[in-house]
C-alpha cells in the first residue's frame, strides 16, 4: 500500500520589490516549504498565486526545485511580475508598521506527475515586506 503523500508546507517568508518600471514592479517571493513527509518529496514544479492585502498580487512558477527531504525545509526565490496599482494597499499598510495579510495559493508538482494544492493565509511583517525600498527615516 502507497502512503498518502501530504503537501510541503508553504509559508511566505519575504517580498522584495527588486525594480518598478512601467506601471509594473519585478519582484522577488522567498517561500519556505516543509516537508511533512517522513520520505523524500522529488518535486518537479511549483506554481502559485499570491494575494497582499486581499488583492490579487502576483503568480509565478519555479524553474528548479531540488528534492525536499523527509521532515526537511527548503528555501525557494522565486520571481513575479505585477501591476503597481496591485501593490498600492500594501505598499500605504507599510505606513502604517502593521503586517500585511496575505493568501497563498497553489500546486506542487511531484516529478511523478502527482500534484498537491495548497493554500495558506497569514501576515508579513512590514520589515519582511520592504527591505528593498531602503532604510526608512
Amino acid at each position: 500500500m502507497r502512503p498518502k503523500i501530504e503537501p510541503p508546507q508553504i509559508t511566505l517568508e519575504a517580498v522584495r520589490i527588486v525594480r518598478i518600471a512601467e506601471a509594473r514592479a519585478d519582484v522577488s517571493v522567498n517561500l519556505k516549504l516543509s516537508n511533512r513527509n517522513d520520505f523524500e518529496l522529488a518535486i518537479d514544479l511549483v506554481e502559485f498565486d499570491l494575494a497582499l492585502d486581499g488583492r490579487p498580487a502576483i503568480n509565478s512558477r519555479s524553474v528548479h526545485i531540488d528534492a525536499l527531504p523527509a521532515g526537511g525545509e527548503a528555501k525557494v526565490e522565486l520571481a513575479g511580475r505585477v501591476d503597481v496599482a496591485a501593490l498600492a494597499t500594501a505598499l500605504m499598510t507599510l505606513g502604517s508598521q502593521l503586517p500585511v495579510p496575505y493568501a497563498l495559493s497553489g500546486t506542487v508538482t511531484l516529478k511523478n506527475g502527482t500534484a498537491l494544492g495548497f493554500s495558506r493565509k497569514g501576515e508579513i511583517p512590514v520589515m519582511r515586506f520592504d527591505r528593498a525600498l531602503g532604510s526608512r527615516p
